[in-house]
Formats: C-alpha cells, structure tokens, sequence
C-alpha cells in the first residue's frame, strides 16, 4: 500500500486573491516589501508553536515599531487564517479523486496551532486518514525527525510513501531519508508524477487545470506549508 502525503500550503492552499495578502501589511500600516521579511523571519517559531499567536505578532510588530494591543493580535490571527485559506480547487478534485480510489492520504503542513485548526474544519479534511501539523507534534519541514514522526504515524516504511510538496528543500529531505517525493508545479504535472512514481490508477496528467505555485520569498505564497 502506497501513502500519497501532501503539504497544505501552496498545493492544497491556493496564493491569496489579489489584495488579500496585502491586508496584513495594510492592517499593521507597514509596506509589503518590510513586512513580510519580519513576517517570516518570525514564522518558524510560531508554527513550532513555540510561541503563542499574540507572542508572534508581538515581536513581529515590535520590529516593525508597530504598536500593539489584545484587539489589533486578534484581527491579525482571523487576517492571517483567511490569508491561507483559499484552496486550489483542483487540487482538492484530485484529493478526492483518489480517496474514492481508495488511495490512503495523509497531511503533513507547518502550520500554527489556529491554521491547523481551520484546515481541520474545512469539508475535505476527512479525506486525510493523518493530519500531521508541526505547532502539533514541535517538529517542523525539513528537519529529518518530522518525517521519522510520519513514517511512523503511518506505519510505512519510507519506500511506501509518495509525499507532495511545493518547496524543494521539503523535496530533498524526504528523499534524502528514502521517501519517494514529488515538487508540486502545479495539478497537470502533479497526476503525471503520481501515475510515474506510485502507479496511481487513473491519475492522468492534464484532466484538469491547475496554477504553477508562486514561490517568491517576501510574498505572501511563501512559506513552510
């Protein structure tokens, strides 16, 4: 039995609308091009739950000189939800494609405690047999040991597993450890690649559209998923 598992954000998660990824900047009233560098360079820890959302957006506006109250943290966490939460369709048709298959699926993403939560909500969740998040288990992408974690939530061997991801050092890590991997570009060469390295039954590439993943660092499509 093959595990097909797949990262949320930039494969499962589509890039924000035009204007969505800028109410972040618009709400803290600091310019794109300075806030999402300190954005991210804060990310990591939240989304190792290291530290709460309103420790995050403390220190994120405190390098930003940005003042900051219990009020303006809550209207960040909801902004910063909805900012990853629009889907790539096509995607999810692919999903559920395979789950009707009888195709075990899994999810491996870092995302924060409140992101992961929404994603446990949303009507496809159930498709995944595992919901793996790092803020959950305290281990995070690319790091060797989150993989190890899978495998063994999975209890598969490493060969057993095709796992999707956007960002190529996520890529590299899990083949490094064994794990057939594929870089999601986008739905078309994503079913080719499956029919490739799994033998998935009826993935045929092209059956439907799909968007190449931004992958800009400084935007908001950019990050650990």
């Amino acid at each position: 039995m093959t595990w097909i598992v797949f990262d949320y954000a930039g494969v499962i998660s589509a890039s924000p609308p035009v204007g969505a990824g800028a109410l972040l900047p618009r709400t803290v009233g600091a310019p794109p091009a300075r806030f999402w560098p300190v954005y991210w360079a804060h990310r990591r820890d939240y989304d190792l739950a290291a530290v709460t959302a309103a420790e995050f957006w403390r220190r994120v506006c405190g390098r930003l000189d940005v003042p900051v109250d219990d009020d303006l943290i809550h209207v960040l966490v909801t902004l910063d939800v909805r900012t990853w939460a629009h889907v790539n369709e096509d995607t999810v048709a692919l999903l559920r494609e395979l789950a009707e298959r009888g195709t075990p699926l899994a999810l491996l993403s870092n995302a924060p405690v409140e992101l992961a939560r929404m994603v446990d909500g949303r009507p496809w969740a159930p498709l995944f047999r595992h919901r793996l998040y790092s803020a959950d288990l305290g281990l995070a992408k690319p790091a060797p040991e989150i993989f190890h974690e899978l495998t063994g939530r999975l209890g598969a061997a490493p060969d057993e597993v095709v796992f999707v991801d956007d960002r190529e050092e996520n890529v590299r890590a899990a083949r490094m450890l064994g794990i057939r991997s594929v870089l999601f570009t986008g739905v078309p060469g994503l079913r080719a690649e499956l029919a490739r390295v799994a033998g998935a039954d009826g993935v045929r590439a092209g059956r439907r559209a799909g968007s190449r993943t931004a992958t800009g660092r400084g935007t908001p499509s950019r990050r650990g998923g």
